[in-house]
């Protein structure tokens, strides 16, 4: 509070009751006011600032300022089950990302490989291998297959079918039994398959811990 300031209030408080307070009292009472004024203007937060009572309502509020991280894993795999209310049967889910990105021609860009088991009641076991976008070329009728290769063994062909709903990014692979036997085995998985118009694009998976009956 400026000086300015003090000394006109001190002169408007005493010109106000002067009528009623005689003699110095009222320059007390004037002077009390003022301490009283700069006391209640100390605890007022300036404009812009945040006042510690502010801070405790937040941190009292019970009310996560942010996510909460997921737990970190030795392993890359993640799971999940999805419950079908209906029939009551689970459908298991493991899903491993890759460890390279792949730039793919205009409108797609940068995406990710990923390489997923399933298992339900009605079909059994399914692997599956997509990406974020693109088009994966990979038909039953065609005799389509990927190249895959665990570790240091050999190259293997495993033929792939495309989904039942028409989505161009995501494939089956088959043979899941033997596919699944050498995964379980396996530190680094690396599946290459033929994209449109890309040619042969290849994802690398360290695939090590994985949990899957």
């Amino acid at each position: 509070m400026s000086g300015l300031f003090s000394i006109v209030f001190l002169a408007a408080v005493v010109g106000v009751f002067k009528p009623y307070i005689g003699g110095w009292k009222r320059w007390h009472f004037a002077l009390a006011a003022l301490v009283s004024l700069i006391l209640v203007g100390s605890f007022v937060p300036k404009e812009g600032g945040n006042s510690q009572p502010a801070t405790v309502a937040a941190v009292g509020s019970g009310e996560p300022s942010a996510a909460t991280p997921e737990t970190p894993s030795a392993s890359n795999w993640s799971y999940r089950e999805d419950k079908d209310e209906m029939r009551g049967d689970t459908a298991q889910f493991a899903r491993v990302t890759s460890e390279n990105e792949v730039n793919l021609d205009f409108p797609y860009g940068v995406v990710q490989g990923h390489l997923t088991l399933r298992k339900r009641k009605e079909d059994g076991l399914s692997i599956m291998f997509g990406v974020d976008e693109g088009q994966i070329l990979c038909h039953s009728f065609s005799n389509g297959h990927v190249s895959v290769k665990f570790d240091d063994q050999p190259i293997k062909r495993y033929g792939c079918t495309d989904t039942s709903d028409g989505s161009s990014n995501v494939i089956f692979i088959l043979n899941e039994t033997g596919f699944l036997n050498n995964l379980k085995k396996s530190k680094k998985v690396i599946i290459e398959a033929e994209f449109f118009q890309q040619g042969n694009q290849q994802f690398t998976f360290k695939t090590e811990g994985l949990k899957w009956d």
